[in-house]
């Protein structure tokens, strides 16, 4: 009888163990919960040289954003290891409707990896035609639509969008100015803003550096 127990206590462990192995990516540890609401949930990843993340899980239609230039080696569950380049001030869109994706990354290069990974969690106004803003458009899809801001589109006003999510990939701190509520936010190099639905706002910067912002908007 004791030999049975044991066998069972050891299949239970292997099954607890492989569950806690492959998670969702929300729950793996480098994946940091920074913002959430209705329409969105925006996991912050750091990874420093040499440390590699847990199996997890991408079900969810994504939006990311490379902040660093950095090699990562990739390894898909049942795959081999793989290499990759990943390019700063790189946006990119994955539904993962029909491709769910399992699989753990190890920063493989000597600097930090760093990427955002925007969780999109419900639309906005999903009937509604929304046309692109005045600005370069990255990419412009069902889901949302990504927008690069340099220093020529600064002090331009817009008003009335969907929500809203801004990263400021590099350059100097960037302030948002809300022209209803006259208040301002500032976004320091590597973090990111959320704007409300139907805000009146703009960017604005005291610096010389040359930026890049990438703006990321919710159909």
């Amino acid at each position: 009888m004791s030999k049975k127990i044991t066998l069972l206590v050891l299949i239970t462990a292997c099954c607890w163990l492989h569950a806690k192995a492959q998670v969702p990516a929300r729950e793996e540890p480098f994946h940091k919960k920074k913002v959430e609401n209705k329409y969105f949930r925006l996991l912050d990843v750091w990874i420093k040289p040499g440390d590699t993340s847990l199996f997890h899980i991408h079900a969810t239609p994504s939006l990311f954003l490379q902040f660093t230039s950095t090699y990562v080696c990739v390894q898909e569950k049942g795959k081999a290891w793989a290499k990759n380049k990943n390019q700063e001030g790189n946006a990119s869109y994955r539904s993962f409707i029909n491709d769910t994706l399992v699989h753990r990354v190890s920063n493989c290069d000597t600097v930090p990896f760093h990427v955002t990974d925007i969780e999109l969690l419900a639309a906005y106004k999903p009937n509604n035609l929304i046309k692109p803003l005045a600005l370069p458009v990255l990419f412009d899809n069902e889901k949302a639509i990504a927008y690069r801001i340099t220093a020529s589109s600064l002090n331009n006003t817009f008003t009335g969008r969907g929500p809203m999510v801004a990263e400021l990939v590099a350059g100097d701190q960037i302030i948002c100015y809300d022209t209803i509520n006259r208040k301002s936010s500032k976004i320091k190099t590597g973090k990111y803003l959320y704007i409300e639905p139907g805000s009146s706002f703009y960017f604005s910067s005291d610096g010389n550096k040359e930026i890049n912002l990438v703006l990321f908007e919710i159909k």
